[in-house]
């Protein structure tokens, strides 16, 4: 008698699609999988510490993880955003006219585990975000989440280069990575480092550099510092904090932790009770409300540019004496007040932050300086969706149109460009406005005499007046009568805004929702 072989079909079912944010303040940290899953990072970098191999964590990568598979993550960001799609897989047949279902064999998977080496990755990554989309959207439609799902997993199978995975440039660098993070709270020796990594000292600091920025040793010590915060966070002495990551000595370890942090590590363990004051000239003082947070003083030098030297001297000598009379707990400062850092630091500890364009780099370090990250990373998720509902509405109301911002002095005007500013980056890369033909597009600014304004084009222009000028009105006259002459779209059509100073909010939480409800106001009333 011939024996019948059931035919059996292999089928890959979706369990779950979420995005999610991965934070564990750069300690290693190890990760359980509980099935399956396809991993796609949005943003943020980091190490794959998988099965032994560090696989370098990027955006707009793939990865594919199972059950069997011992994982370890190492972040080098705050955070990583990412897509998680969890499936599993079973095993269907067909005999006499029925169907049955059995566990599918784990071992024959269509994706090779680890990064996946796709060749046109950004297909993809769209597919999943529209997935994403449709299942928050319409929760009902599991059977059509799940036909997405299956022709998916096969663009994705189709896709993956053959070849075996290429060896990272820096992967004898990221092993490195993946030995401190287990050994920092032991003598690390630079030797070692260099002979895992396979180079001689020299050569390995030269390549660890390069790749990552800071020496080996600096790497190692941040770390450290890392690591100590959550401790002392938990109420751990400085004493043992410093012992518990390797830092015998705990003046040695103080000296360094507020070199790392601005702060030292007992004002750290304060920081969410601190009575906090500002001198900058980038809108700390909104941030920290934007955190719940009242500054009890503000220094901004810029506020007296136009003064003669003896008034900005006696002006700033005020504000300085507020400053010590109001007796802050910390002073956060910002690079134009680092004239001042002598004065500042006998008044309060005194953390001077680097200048960035990038305002939520700030924002986030003003929270970390309060004990404020949760609140920070809240607020940044908001101001991300303020964008994308902005976004939608404006280009619903202008489809094509172009949009000028203009700031007016008394003798000259200011042309805002799309580079090198937060209110540019907002207006232009993020909202999606279409700049007019006047903004200059690889700088922040392009100064004009306030007579001779070149003729420009645009649909509608922005215009912030920092003061009360008197020659406001007669500039916007003068604007109008040589709008033809000059083809000044936005004088003809009645397209004029005056705003508030954009260019000052565009530094904080506050000030950037506050730039989008007064544009769209502006704009739906006239839609």
């Amino acid at each position: 008698m011939l024996s019948c072989t059931v035919p059996q079909y292999p089928l890959m079912l979706l369990s779950s699609l979420h995005k999610r944010r991965f934070r564990s303040k750069h300690v290693l940290s190890r990760q359980p999988i509980p099935s399956n899953m396809l991993c796609v990072i949005i943003q943020g970098k980091g190490l794959l510490h998988l099965d032994h191999r560090a696989i370098p964590l990027q955006p707009n990568q793939i990865y594919f993880l199972q059950p069997s598979m011992n994982v370890d993550i190492i972040l080098e960001s705050s955070c990583i955003e990412y897509y998680v799609l969890m499936f599993s897989s079973v095993t269907v047949g067909k005999r006499l006219g029925n169907w049955t279902c059995s566990p599918g064999d784990e071992a024959r998977m269509p994706l090779p585990p680890g990064r996946l080496q796709i060749r046109s990755v950004k297909p993809i990554l769209n597919r999943i975000e529209r997935m994403y989309r449709n299942r928050r959207s319409h929760p009902d439609q599991a059977q059509r989440l799940q036909l997405e799902f299956q022709s998916l997993l096969q663009a994705i199978a189709d896709d993956v280069s053959e070849q075996d995975e290429p060896a990272a440039e820096h992967g004898g660098i990221d092993q490195t990575v993946a030995y401190m993070y287990k050994h920092f709270h032991e003598k690390v020796k630079l030797d070692t480092l260099s002979d895992i990594a396979g180079l001689t000292q020299t050569s390995y600091s030269r390549s660890f550099k390069k790749a990552k920025g800071v020496s080996p040793m600096e790497y190692l010590n941040q770390i450290r510092i890392d690591s100590s915060k959550q401790m002392l966070e938990q109420n751990y002495s400085v004493k043992e904090a410093a012992e518990s990551v390797g830092i015998g000595n705990p003046f040695y370890f103080s000296r360094m932790f507020k070199r790392a942090i601005g702060i030292s590590p007992a004002v750290y363990v304060q920081r969410r009770q601190l009575r906090v004051a500002v001198a900058c000239s980038f809108r700390y003082e909104d941030n920290l409300r934007s955190l719940g947070i009242e500054p009890l003083a503000e220094l901004n030098k810029g506020l007296y540019v136009e003064l003669s030297p003896e008034e900005y001297d006696i002006e700033v000598g005020q504000q300085l004496q507020l400053l010590r009379q109001a007796c802050p707990d910390l002073i956060i400062a910002d690079c134009r007040h680092r004239q001042f850092y002598e004065q500042l630091k006998r008044i309060a500890p005194t953390v001077v932050l680097e200048f960035t364009a990038n305002w939520r780099q700030n924002h986030r370090k003003i929270a970390e300086l309060v004990g404020r990250e949760s609140e920070a990373e809240q607020n940044l998720r908001k101001v991300e969706q303020k964008i994308q509902d902005a976004r939608k509405r404006l280009s619903s109301i202008h489809p094509g149109e172009t949009f000028s911002f203009m700031r007016l002095y008394s003798q000259k005007v200011r042309m805002q460009g799309l580079a090198n500013h937060p209110m540019n980056t907002l207006l232009y890369a993020e909202l999606g406005l279409k700049p007019g033909g006047s903004v200059p597009p690889d700088i922040q600014y392009r100064e004009f005499d306030v007579h001779q304004v070149p003729p420009f084009d645009t649909d509608y222009l922005y215009i912030c007046k920092l003061e009360e000028l008197d020659g406001t009105a007669e500039f916007l006259t003068r604007m109008q009568q040589n709008a033809c002459r000059d083809g000044i779209q936005a004088a003809s059509n009645q397209h004029i805004r005056l705003v508030s100073n954009w260019i000052g909010k565009s530094w904080s939480p506050i000030g950037q929702f506050q730039i989008m409800d007064e544009l769209l106001e502006g704009e739906v009333s006239q839609g």
